[in-house]
């Protein structure tokens, strides 16, 4: 056993409270970055009735969610869709992949999000109609923030109120699958959004529980001769309007309307519009060709 004299052991702790100090300012030094680190994430708001779309300069091949058993998410091409299972869904950070890069923010639950699409196509870099945004700034405006402006929305929830009123108008737009079907009623359009009715019958007993609608501008749909699609682009479309979690009881008829940024889709182009159930695998997929759009009327 090594033994050590008086002067030793006063020597040695005497090194020792010297070294506490340091240790304790490096402990502190880290702990502030890491704050400050999370500090300069971007909040993503999301919500358990609306879907929100974050789109990237390049395929999303992973998403990683810290606390994944509370948030809903989808990749599509370059975007991922993500929504809340459940009211007050605790923040929660989240790390994507898009080409060789990483992006990382973090999900805040909100009951009625200003933002509903996120557009990080420049570097990863947060843009509202071309301009970059800082990630510590104030919340850019939005076209789709119809909670951010009354006047706004109450335009845009009077133009779909007349919209249930019409008559239907488009009934071979549809699709059948599952003893459902869904069809386009009507569209129309005006300088900002175009405005959808749809048609949904439920054949079956089941109740219909309509959770996701996802609208998508696809491009370069057409096929080669005996080939795959070439150059397809993909624009997530972020819905506003419609109701969350709209139920077609079982054996009965009911119509959805929805509000979309106006775009003016190309003939080889198409919406797609994706219904998803809440509690079952019952998925429809309607796509809408891009001149049934483009010839609306106004409203």
């Amino acid at each position: 056993m090594r033994l050590y004299t008086l002067p030793a052991l006063l020597g040695l702790f005497l090194l020792l409270l010297q070294m506490a100090p340091a240790a304790a300012q490096s402990t502190a030094s880290t702990s502030t970055t890491a704050l400050a680190t999370s500090d300069n994430l971007l909040d993503v708001a999301v919500s358990d009735s609306s879907t929100t779309y974050l789109v990237f300069g390049g395929p999303v091949s992973l998403v990683d969610v810290g606390m994944a058993g509370n948030y809903l998410v989808k990749i599509e091409a370059n975007a991922v869709f993500v929504r809340a299972k459940r009211k007050h869904a605790p923040p929660t950070p989240m790390l994507i992949r898009y080409g060789s890069k990483y992006w990382m923010g973090r999900l805040v639950y909100a009951n009625r999000p200003v933002m509903q699409l996120y557009d990080f196509q420049k570097d990863g870099v947060l843009s509202i109609n071309g301009k970059s945004v800082s990630s510590t700034g104030a919340a850019p405006e939005n076209e789709l923030a119809l909670d951010k402006e009354r006047e706004k929305k109450a335009v845009v929830e009077g133009k779909l109120s007349q919209l249930r009123k019409a008559r239907e108008e488009h009934q071979a737009v549809a699709v059948v699958d599952n003893d459902l079907v869904l069809s386009l009623a009507n569209v129309r359009n005006d300088k900002d959004f175009t405005y959808l009715r749809f048609k949904v019958i439920n054949k079956t007993n089941i109740d219909y529980n309509v959770d996701f609608t996802d609208f998508q501008l696809v491009e370069n749909a057409q096929k080669k001769f005996l080939a795959r699609k070439k150059n397809e682009a993909r624009r997530p479309l972020a819905p506003s309007g419609g109701r969350p979690n709209q139920v077609i009881t079982g054996r009965s008829t009911g119509y959805l309307t929805y509000a979309i940024p106006l775009y003016a889709a190309t003939e080889r182009g198409y919406l797609e519009v994706t219904l998803r159930e809440l509690n079952g695998a019952r998925v429809l997929v309607l796509p809408v060709p891009s001149r049934v759009i483009n010839r609306a009327a106004t409203i």
